[in-house]
């Protein structure tokens, strides 16, 4: 990138590391575009918000407005046009200013690969941090073999992290029909000449995959409620990729499909009678996350079985109907967008262009009360550290 241009990668590793300097995050999208998407990470900025038509309307009261005392502003908008012509501008006032390149679009397409498992271990695991988006996709990894899970439609990125680690993609599993950004499980799968998985066509509970020199690394498990077809993974390292049934701050919403409460009845069932059983040192791997609350100080998001129990009422609650009237509380009506992409998934179909649109934003897969997405339960203490690159 230029001088005076910060990557969103650059803008990543400040949230998660330790800045060069003290710096600020100047928003200059709108109101409701700033309260609806906000940039969020573990070393959160000062963020101030002034729209960039205040700059071109009022340039001195703008100038007015920026803080003097917070150090480097670090400036964002929607695509990056606004964002240099404001960077520009506090330059020429004589303020220390970079923007970001790409602005909030880029931002929603950039993955992260963070390594939660290190050798000797049998199997690696990857967690692919969607970070923008709140997406998380994973790569299993075992003696040069590899498979991936919830892959986004930037195939891309996990072709060349398989490169990196001399391994051969030969499988591609979605745990569900996605509906807040399109799968590139069925895409991976023909470019690589793997067996794509898709959760409306498996035999369903306990189909075993192995991978390597591991010969029961994943074993499938439904757990419908999500979606009718969700299904988790259980790896033979203690991991449970959970897919959209539970997260590290809630459960998955169960009215996508206009069916809260059918789905509901079989999220309850999922987790009660699937997951209810497993021990509770399991470390459970969702597809998604809400905030950046969830996650570690490296940005991997993670929590044991127990840590939820202790922290998730809905994995405690004893009362289905009380269950349903906690899950039917605490969701609004789903993004428009939602609708097009579940049927595009579905049919397999690429929406070209259109997939930019409709993905722009956080994901809204995730039924919890809002007091308690910015107090998540502490991910596992110890173990292993995890590794950004960006790719």
């Amino acid at each position: 990138m230029p001088d005076g241009v910060l990557t969103v990668f650059d803008l990543w590793q400040r949230l998660h590391g330790t800045a060069p300097a003290p710096w600020y995050l100047l928003d200059v999208r709108n109101e409701d575009e700033f309260a609806r998407w906000p940039v969020e990470g573990v070393n959160a900025p000062r963020t101030v918000n002034i729209p960039y038509f205040t700059f071109i309307d009022d340039l001195d009261a703008a100038l007015a407005r920026v803080p003097r005392d917070a150090g480097q502003a670090v400036v964002l908008c929607a695509k990056g046009d606004s964002s240099e012509f404001v960077r520009d501008r506090l330059c020429e006032a004589g303020l220390q200013a970079v923007h970001v390149g790409g602005g909030m679009a880029a931002w929603g397409t950039l993955h992260v690969p963070l390594r939660l498992t290190e050798p000797p271990e049998e199997l690696q695991i990857w967690q692919v941090s969607r970070y923008g988006k709140g997406c998380l996709s994973y790569v299993l990894a075992s003696d040069g073999d590899a498979v991936v899970v919830d892959p986004s439609r930037f195939v891309g990125v996990y072709e060349e992290l398989a490169r990196k680690q001399g391994a051969r993609i030969f499988g591609v599993l979605d745990t569900h029909v996605h509906a807040d950004h399109v799968s590139g499980a069925a895409e991976l799968a023909r470019r690589t000449g793997a067996r794509y998985v898709s959760p409306l066509t498996t035999s369903g509970q306990h189909d075993v995959i192995g991978i390597g020199r591991v010969r029961e690394a994943v074993r499938a498990m439904r757990t419908p409620g999500h979606t009718p077809e969700s299904t988790s993974f259980l790896l033979a390292s203690g991991h449970l990729l959970s897919g959209d049934t539970l997260f590290v701050g809630g459960v998955g919403r169960p009215d996508l499909g206009n069916e809260l409460e059918s789905w509901g009845q079989m999220l309850y069932a999922s987790l009660r009678d699937v997951i209810g059983p497993l021990l509770p040192e399991t470390v459970v791997l969702p597809a998604h996350f809400a905030s950046a609350g969830e996650a570690r100080r490296d940005g991997a998001v993670c929590a044991t079985l127990g840590q939820l129990r202790d922290s998730l009422p809905e994995l405690s609650e004893r009362d289905p109907r009380a269950f349903l009237d906690r899950l039917a509380a605490s969701i609004a009506s789903p993004p428009p967008a939602y609708a097009l992409i579940v049927n595009a998934n579905r049919t397999l179909l690429d929406p070209g262009d259109a997939a930019d649109e409709w993905e722009l934003g956080r994901n809204e897969c995730a039924a919890a009360c809002a007091g308690r997405r910015s107090a998540p339960p502490r991910p596992p203490a110890g173990g292993h550290g995890a590794e950004g690159a960006h790719a």
